[in-house]
């Protein structure tokens, strides 16, 4: 049976286009489908846009628009910035269209008709204070002293109206239960420790609809044609909705499909609570991983239009290159945390790290690899082990053999997914791999290939450390053959080996032969020395 792996990005509100913070989830949930595609499953890979609130109405309204015309415009823009920035998902969801709105019907009229005395949905009034740019009522706990909202600072309005609701405290269990079965279903472990803390606080039952205002948008109930779905029925199904389309008939919603959710932290606790209970309530399978992240500032300041200072990643990545965007926000920001994005720290860690340490060392063992006529990427056992151990660099410490380790093995491709990447543990993934192409520059520059080419009687080793280095650049291209893409292509030109080159993580099939191409540990190579990152001028 062919392995499965579902992964989603939030769904984003469509009241605005993709900005820097977006572009973060996005290329989280990237790096693992592709991750998963060059180990060989078959990857789905959904993102999409929430479009049923209010407040895309006041936006379409503040433009002079119609609302649908306005949500057509961002989600075309939306899936340009998710093209430009090459995020290979399958599937893009708007909660507008009709198969949506089929599938939540279905699901509610599934739960309204479930036998028993305590019902799942039932008809209440509801007061609450109404924030229209969370989209959610808000408690008064959870207001500022002046009573605006945190998020926003806005004022919420209070508002009465008869709605549905679902029985949440009915399916208290669920969370107990899962938190059980799966202590690490929410990574980082410090943002399931705050939906503990929420669940501790007392779970309240839920509104699931809203009077229908006639906003030209919206999901009817099945039994009442007066109020529309609100947000928890409508856009947290949307990530079952995709796995009911082009006849897939939810294959990856089984047991043998492990799905992972990527999630902002503003949205967690719903996604960790409201929607286990529901998916309990309509008889599906639980998620195993919800990865929260965090906020991202810019220079240390909140992103907004009015400060004119919100990043289009887009723009950068055409300045600079997708590579250098994805590698400072892995490498800089840990999923669940806080993270700044700051252009100078950008360009310094693009030019540091990318060109001065990565692509110099892919150039630098190219260009002599090419001029002195090697063909062959390999390890020479006879004494390379005992060359390696005499070299201060790979002397002594635990974490230098251990890096080693992680080169030389092919089976270390699932024991780092075991130790970073179930975890959410991407930085330290990245930070690590860094290491390596540090190791490997100081040992270019220590074993002194090129001068020993000049001594007749040092040339043999001299091709016995570029062969060594052709086998180590090999080693990391394919390691960060899910996160710089571009660079990766461009290696794939420089060693010219058919293999590699056959390689695609943008694709389902396209990892066919990467554990094996890890594991060789001879290959042949017809060298084409290219610029993997290029220099910006000042």
């Amino acid at each position: 049976m062919n392995k499965k792996f579902f992964v989603t990005t939030p769904i984003y509100y469509a009241n605005g286009l993709p900005h820097i913070g977006h572009a973060n989830s996005s290329f989280i949930a990237d790096f693992y489908a592709r991750w998963k595609r060059l180990l060989g499953y078959e990857v789905k890979f959904s993102t999409g846009l929430d479009e049923n609130g209010q407040k895309m109405v006041e936006k379409a309204e503040a433009e002079g628009k119609n609302v649908m015309e306005r949500l057509d415009y961002v989600a075309e823009e939306s899936k340009k910035t998710w093209q430009e920035l090459q995020i290979s998902y399958t599937d893009f969801i708007r909660t507008t269209q009709a198969d949506h709105h089929v599938f939540v019907q279905k699901v509610l009229k599934k739960i309204y008709e479930k036998e028993g005395e305590d019902k799942d949905i039932y008809l209440g009034e509801y007061q609450g204070l109404y924030c229209v740019g969370c989209e959610a009522f808000k408690n008064p706990r959870d207001l500022t002293s002046d009573g605006l909202c945190p998020d926003h600072l806005t004022k919420p309005e209070l508002i009465t109206e008869k709605n549905w609701f679902f029985n949440l405290k009915k399916y208290a269990f669920v969370f107990e239960q899962l938190r059980k079965d799966n202590p690490n279903f929410v990574e980082p472990s410090h943002r399931f420790n705050e939906v503990k803390a929420f669940v501790q606080s007392g779970l309240e039952n839920f509104s699931i609809s809203r009077e229908n205002k006639h906003t030209g948008i919206g999901i009817p109930l099945p039994r009442d044609e007066e109020q529309v779905t609100y947000v928890w029925f409508d856009a947290l199904l949307n990530y079952i909705t995709v796995c009911y389309r082009n006849d897939e008939n939810g294959k990856f919603r089984d047991e043998h499909t492990e799905i992972l959710h990527i999630l902002g932290k503003d949205i967690v606790k719903f996604h960790a609570t409201y929607r286990p209970a529901m998916l309990e309530a309509a008889g599906f399978r639980q998620p195993d991983k919800e990865f929260v992240t965090g906020y991202l500032t810019v220079d240390g300041q909140k992103m907004s239009k009015t400060l004119g200072n919100v990043v289009d990643p887009v723009e950068v990545a055409r300045e600079y290159d997708r590579d250098a965007l994805v590698f400072y926000l892995f490498y800089d920001v840990a999923i669940g945390l806080d993270g700044d994005f700051s252009r100078e720290r950008f360009k310094g860690t693009r030019e540091k790290m990318l060109i001065g340490g990565r692509g110099n060392l892919v150039n630098r063992v190219a260009n002599l690899g090419k001029k002195y006529g090697v063909t062959k990427g390999k390890l020479h056992n006879n004494r390379r082990e005992n060359s390696l151990s005499s070299l201060e660099i790979f002397k002594g410490t635990e974490e230098n053999n251990h890096l080693l380790h992680l080169l030389e093995h092919s089976e270390n491709l699932h024991s780092l997914e075991e130790k970073y990447l179930q975890y959410a543990n991407t930085k330290s993934f990245v930070e690590d791999r860094y290491k390596l192409v540090q190791l490997a520059n100081e040992y270019i520059t220590k074993a002194e290939p090129r001068k020993k080419y000049k001594d007749e009687a040092t040339r043999p080793e001299a091709i016995e450390d570029l062969e060594f280095l052709l086998r180590v650049i090999k080693q990391l291209g394919l390691l960060a053959a899910p996160l710089l893409i571009n660079g990766f292509a461009k290696l794939q030109t420089i060693l010219g080996n058919n293999q590699i080159s056959a390689l695609d993580s943008a694709v389902n099939g396209g990892g066919k032969g990467f554990e094996e191409a890890f594991a060789m540990k001879e290959f042949d190579v017809q060298l084409e020395p290219v610029i993997m990152y290029e220099k910006k001028e000042s």
